[in-house]
């Protein structure tokens, strides 16, 4: 609380002071004399600010001002006077005053605004003697903080810029000795280039202002100043605390990266949810196109060569458009999982040159692949990331380059091995071996743990990925390693036959023929629906066709009698393919389901797919695919001659 005198021998003025100074915490004396006024400064504990009027009844304000100086030499003194001059401001000086003001006092707001000024400055100076005051009588106390303060601290003399001390943690934060750093200025400090900094040091009372300050070995750190004031009796020091902020800065630039990945992240997104949506409607396109070519060479005389040379060239081109779309659905991550029977030198081979690609020129690759290879059954796309990720993580660990090794492997497990969660059996193993850094034990056993990475920039998503593929493919992933010995992980496969797995229909299959089954068709895609009920009839089946769920749902129960195959699919409007299904295997508990899609991403449809009687076949897609698929799901029927 601040204490304010006010000095007036005329009660009203005493009044009008009153009423605009009193308020904000503070504490206002009256005086109407000089004697009042010396007896009040004589008793008050403290005084902040008297104003005092020059001329008063019994006296001069300027005795009054004297007198309150001997007893509070801290109080700041506004005098008040009954006109401007220059006798007036040397009377003020004299006396060692703040301020002056005339009567009659026109604008309270400006003189409120000086008392609030005398009474800040009051304080500033005081707590700038205690300061210097705490700091001269006990240099012990002031040594020991200065030495053992865990922030570096600098005493710069502000004349003449040159470091006067320096404590530990100073020494520690700039390499340096302090008999070293007393020899330096504190522009030296400045990284080069900085020239307008060099000459100004922070200002009292900077409270963390950034900067970057230079080591003696050239190295540059990012720094938090803050900067206070010592007044001794022949100089003026500038004390500056000094943080490091080195590890704020990267954690900053860390954020920063975080935040530019997340919205790459979202960016992806965006496009893979367009990509998506693309590739589904071109897979119903394509299905009509490669449906239709395969009915036109079907019909075409065996003797005329140039028609059927242009329908396998329609057949071609289409083929080609659903490798675009199987690129487009890997990009929105709604490809289709579909193991297959295939023979994982084959996966080895065809990716040999995206590999070398991948691992880059200092790898020395080498190839060991087993003749007489078992076959697996996988997705081969998943196969090939498998085989992608765990050669770019041993590149990552032989950073100057060394050997890599991909070898394949027929092995029989007698029984189910200790360290791995497989039973016994026939197996193909895939191992690749680098001449890599190794690891040490710690890191061994939480290299497939999600987000675990031993790199700056890795995401710890690779290996996690291999683990969770070779996983759903019923296997498991070993790695050997030690420190400095490299590393090997070897995935072993269960071999396809075991697995009771469907081997791939051929393309060009002669498909069995039907025998009359009843076949509801749901597809909203028209030219679709009609091209694959003419497929269907011409095999012998008997079609019951709807655009939607809804309508092969009213089309079935109008026909009544027993429904043999659902081929539906999977994203319909008013009923869906799922829907669907579930309704009519309500009524026909013996039907059999084959979904059609672009993509899916129904968690329901996946695990039905695990049951004997729902297959899934992903457009676009040929007719002898189609019909291998529905004859497998009915059973053996004769094939067609």
């Amino acid at each position: 609380m601040a204490t304010i005198l006010i000095v007036d021998d005329e009660p009203v003025i005493l009044d009008v002071f009153r009423r605009f100074l009193e308020g904000d915490g503070r504490r206002l004396l009256l005086a109407g004399s000089v004697r009042e006024a010396l007896a009040i400064a004589a008793e008050a504990r403290e005084i902040d600010v008297a104003i005092i009027d020059k001329n008063l009844g019994d006296g001069s304000g300027l005795d009054v001002a004297r007198g309150l100086k001997a007893v509070k030499p801290d109080a700041e003194v506004i005098l008040v006077t009954g006109y401007a001059s220059i006798d007036s401001a040397i009377a003020a000086v004299q006396i060692g005053a703040y301020d002056y003001v005339t009567k009659p006092v026109s604008d309270y707001d400006a003189l409120n605004l000086k008392v609030q000024n005398a009474i800040d400055k009051g304080r500033m100076r005081r707590e700038q003697r205690d300061l210097v005051a705490r700091l001269m009588e006990s240099e012990s106390l002031h040594r020991g903080v200065f030495e053992t303060s865990s922030d570096p601290i600098l005493l710069v003399d502000v004349d003449s810029g040159r470091i006067g001390d320096a404590n530990p943690a100073a020494e520690r934060l700039y390499g340096e000795p302090r008999e070293r750093l007393r020899e330096r200025c504190y522009g030296e400090l400045q990284p080069p280039g900085k020239d307008g900094e060099v000459a100004t040091l922070p200002a009292p009372g900077a409270r963390s202002l950034p900067a970057r300050h230079r080591r003696p070995d050239g190295s540059e750190l990012p720094v938090e100043l803050t900067a206070g004031e010592l007044r001794l009796q022949d100089r003026s020091l500038r004390v500056l605390s000094i943080r490091d902020v080195s590890e704020r800065e990267r954690a900053e630039e860390a954020r920063r990266a975080l935040e530019q990945n997340l919205r790459q992240a979202q960016k992806m997104e965006a496009v893979g949810r367009l990509a998506g949506g693309v590739a589904h409607d071109f897979s119903n396109v394509l299905a009509v196109i490669l449906g239709y070519s395969e009915l036109l060479m079907r019909d075409l005389p065996a003797g005329d060569a140039r028609s059927r040379e242009s329908a396998e060239g329609i057949v071609e081109a289409a083929h080609r458009a659903a490798g675009v779309t199987r690129q487009l659905l890997t990009l929105s991550r709604k490809k289709l999982l579909r193991p297959e029977v295939l023979s994982l030198n084959k996966v080895v081979q065809d990716l040999g040159k995206l590999l070398a690609r991948a691992i880059g020129e200092r790898i020395e690759l080498t190839t060991r692949l087993q003749d007489g290879l078992w076959p697996v059954l996988a997705d081969a796309d998943q196969l090939a990331q498998v085989l992608l990720n765990l050669a770019v993580n041993a590149r990552d660990a032989m950073p100057d380059g060394g050997p890599l090794a991909i070898e394949t492997a027929n092995v029989e497990l007698s029984e189910p091995p200790r360290d791995l969660p497989i039973p016994a059996g026939r197996y193909v193993s895939l191992a690749v071996r680098d001449g890599g850094c190794g690891m040490t034990e710690e890191v061994r056993s939480r290299i497939f743990d999600p987000f675990f990475t031993t790199k700056e920039t890795g995401t710890g998503l690779g290996l996690a990925t291999v683990y969770g593929i070779v996983r759903q493919a019923g296997g498991a992933i070993r790695v050997d390693s030690e420190p400095g010995q490299g590393a090997t992980f070897t995935a072993f496969l269960p071999v396809g036959a075991e697995q009771g797995g469907r081997a791939h229909v051929p393309v060009a299959a002669a498909a069995p023929r039907g025998l009359g089954e009843v076949v509801v068709l749901a597809e909203d895609e028209d030219a679709l629906r009609v091209l694959l009920g003419r497929v269907l009839a011409g095999s012998g089946y008997e079609v019951v066709a709807g655009r939607n769920g809804a309508e092969a749902l009213q089309a079935a129960r109008e026909r009544g009698g027993r429904v043999d195959l659902l081929l539906a699919d999977l994203v319909m409007p008013r009923m869906t393919g799922a829907e669907l299904a579930h309704a009519l295997q309500g009524e026909q508990p013996a039907m059999k389901v084959l979904f059609m899609t672009g993509h899916t991403e129904d968690a329901l449809v996946e695990d039905r797919l695990r049951d004997g009687d729902v297959e899934l076949i992903q457009k676009p897609f040929t007719s002898e695919i189609l019909l291998g698929h529905v004859r497998r799901l009915l059973g053996p029927a004769k094939a067609s001659a």
